[in-house]
């Protein structure tokens, strides 16, 4: 029998068409029954996947480690303690700007430990932190300096920053914080020192919470402005508007983030370099995308119109994503489709400690230890 070459070029070409034709017919949102199960995407696969931020305090790993300085903590959180106590008996409330609470404890002392190692990074250290009020004050005083200009000098800045921001802002951003240190792996001590020195991305939140309360106010003029200043430095370009939870981890660079008018993100989000929430071009009003707390959103994906990104769901790197995506579900593709299914730390044991615990090693630093975390929590800030 013979066979003519060019028909069976026609059909070996036709068959990748047809199975094409077929898989982009089918709906992103067909149901997880009809789809093969996938191995269920682990936790413990992605440095991504850290306890949530909001789940306990800040614990420095460089404080706990060294006995001598664990030892100084504890006598600092007794100290603070104290204080708390005695406002609680006298009852009165503490300022909407805390100049005393955990998180900055550590901070210090993490500045104090590190001058002593880096004589040379004294001036940035002193003028940045030891000589702050509050941890606020820290870091609108380095944001202020990194963002000033010839027409608003930073002592101006920070005094805006400090009039403007609220005690929810300050809880917010004690938050981001935490997610910076813990969940960047740029970050290689992992002390919340490091993130606020020297992370873009929080440096963005922090200006973006300001633009807020500023659009809030009808500022818009001024609210423009810090948008356009925070796009030019840390290429990050969030509209005032946007509404973002706290514990976000935003890891802004040269790849950029673009985050959309109407966009809502929830609590404890991780938004990686290149990530876009954006419209579709079809719509007006209310027309970008409501991410869910824990969800991740990896590199350079986008996130188009007005759709919902479910809990803990995850958007893998260069997907664009269209339709909504359920809680606890990874998406890949262009267009993004179902990958699998997502543990959560509701039903799942992968959570570990965090770095290499040498405070555990020893009876007399591990009871040191177990008394810092009860003061910790007993004081951490969402609880107030």
């Amino acid at each position: 029998m013979k066979i003519d070459p060019m028909k069976l070029v026609k059909f070996i070409f036709l068959i990748p068409t047809v199975s094409n034709n077929i898989v982009q017919s089918s709906a992103f949102c067909t149901s997880k029954a009809h789809i093969p199960r996938t191995q269920l995407y682990s936790l413990e696969s992605s440095w991504e996947h850290e306890k949530s931020v909001l789940s306990e305090p800040y614990l420095s790993e460089l404080l706990m480690n060294d006995q001598a300085l664990q030892s100084e903590l504890l006598n600092q959180l007794q100290k603070l303690d104290n204080e708390q106590e005695a406002l609680r008996r006298k009852n009165k409330k503490q300022s909407h700007i805390p100049n005393n609470d955990t998180l900055w404890t550590q901070i210090r002392m993490e500045a104090q430990h590190t001058l002593t190692k880096e004589p040379e990074s004294g001036p940035q250290l002193y003028t940045h932190i030891l000589s702050q009020q509050s941890l606020l004050h820290a870091v609108t005083s380095i944001v202020s300096h990194e963002i000033s200009t010839q027409l608003i000098p930073a002592t101006q800045l920070q005094n805006l920053f400090l009039e403007m921001l609220t005690a929810e802002d300050f809880k917010a951003i004690s938050l981001d914080i935490m997610a910076s240190a813990l969940r960047s792996p740029s970050i290689i001590d992992g002390t919340a020192l490091t993130a606020i020195l020297f992370n873009q991305g929080l440096h963005a939140l922090v200006c973006h919470r300001l633009s807020h309360r500023l659009w809030l106010q009808n500022r818009t003029g001024l609210a423009y402005y810090f948008q356009s200043t925070v796009s030019r430095i840390y290429s990050a370009d969030i509209h005032p508007a946007a509404k973002i939870g706290a514990g976000i981890f935003l890891n802004a660079g040269s790849a950029g983030v673009v985050i959309g008018e109407t966009a809502v993100i929830d609590d404890d989000v991780i938004i990686l370099q290149g990530v876009t929430l954006g419209g579709t071009g079809k719509e007006r009003g209310d027309r970008h995308p409501k991410v869910h707390r824990k969800a991740i959103l990896q590199q350079s994906c986008s996130v188009l119109g007005n759709i919902v990104v479910g809990e803990g769901a995850i958007i893998a790197a260069k997907s664009i994503c269209t339709k909504p995506v359920p809680p606890y579900t990874k998406v890949r593709g262009v267009p993004a489709r179902f990958e699998c299914e997502v543990s959560s730390s509701d039903d799942s044991e992968v959570f570990k400690e965090k770095g290499n615990e040498e405070w555990r090693k020893t009876s007399e630093t591990m009871a040191t230890g177990e008394e810092i975390k009860e003061l910790l929590n007993k004081h951490f800030i969402l609880a107030r």
